[in-house]
């Protein structure tokens, strides 16, 4: 907010005031992100920041509606969770896919939580879970509403640092709420209008939970493009095309047209599935 920041000494919270010049020599959209590590100084009962510390890993998209200017959502994480939809409005699998790429340029370790599985029929799961069986390593459903799995979720960030994203609707406010209703996030309503979500969430926050933990809940998002990547790097984030990279002729093998290239072998024996091989050519497209 401003020149000021929320920082977090062990549970207490304290808004301290940046030094200007971290603004002006950023690269990003903001000097400080959730989730950054601040070194501090102590002057009798003032607090005063010197330096943010080396990042581990970050979560960092092109702004929208601006070319060439990254804009940085949360760093030091040991997951991020994308939160998609069954239903109601139902995530496409291009933000999703999208998510997932952004997550491994960042070397941030993704899960893929679907939510609202009380809405949906067994056709709509299995589709989901046909598409990305093989697309991460960890994938959970649950229903936010009547509280099925849930409490796998709270597991699975027990202890962790976990970033939520979504686009706006799909309940990340309402799951954050179920793990630790202390927190008391705002919850919005579908638009009846556009079938879509509103935002409620106006930015990034880390929130201590009651199971030791801490959780990054985020602004909806509507658009969603990867930030400096290479045509190779692509392939980061789709694991099932990752994979089965040595196994093509060509070590470079982009999987559009080459000779020899084994992924689209598997898209056409139906081991790959189609949609994620054409939201993969879409993206190659766009770098």
């Amino acid at each position: 907010m401003g020149n000021q920041a929320n920082v977090l000494i062990g549970r207490e919270k304290l808004l301290l005031s940046m030094p200007g010049s971290w603004r002006i020599k950023s690269k990003s959209s903001k000097p400080l992100v959730a989730g950054d590590r601040i070194e501090l100084q102590r002057d009798k009962d003032t607090w005063k920041m010197l330096r943010v510390l080396p990042r581990e890993n970050e979560f960092t998209r092109r702004m929208p509606g601006r070319k060439n200017v990254p804009q940085l959502i949360a760093a030091n994480l040991d997951q991020v969770v994308i939160i998609a939809s069954a239903e109601n409005p139902a995530t496409p699998n291009g933000l999703i896919d999208r998510l997932l790429v952004i997550a491994a340029l960042g070397n941030v370790p993704a899960v893929l939580l679907i939510n609202k599985i009380d809405l949906a029929d067994k056709n709509r799961m299995d589709y989901l879970n046909r598409i990305y069986r093989n697309s991460v390593t960890d994938s959970i459903m649950v229903s936010a509403k009547t509280g099925e799995n849930i409490e796998n979720f709270r597991e699975l960030i027990k202890g962790r640092i976990t970033l939520l994203i979504g686009s706006s609707g799909v309940g990340k406010s309402t799951i954050t709420n179920r793990i630790d209703p202390n927190l008391d996030l705002k919850v919005g309503e579908i638009s009846q209008a556009t079938g879509k979500g509103r935002h409620v969430t106006s930015l990034a926050m880390l929130h201590p939970i009651c199971n030791d933990g801490w959780l990054i809940d985020t602004p909806g998002i509507r658009e969603c493009a990867p930030w400096s990547m290479t045509k190779l790097e692509l392939q980061l984030g789709f694991q099932e095309i990752f994979s089965l990279k040595e196994r093509c002729k060509f070590h470079d093998c982009l999987h559009e047209t080459e000779y020899g290239c084994a992924v689209k072998s598997e898209v056409s024996a139906g081991n790959i599935p189609k949609e994620r091989y054409e939201s993969y050519l879409k993206l190659l497209n766009e770098v």
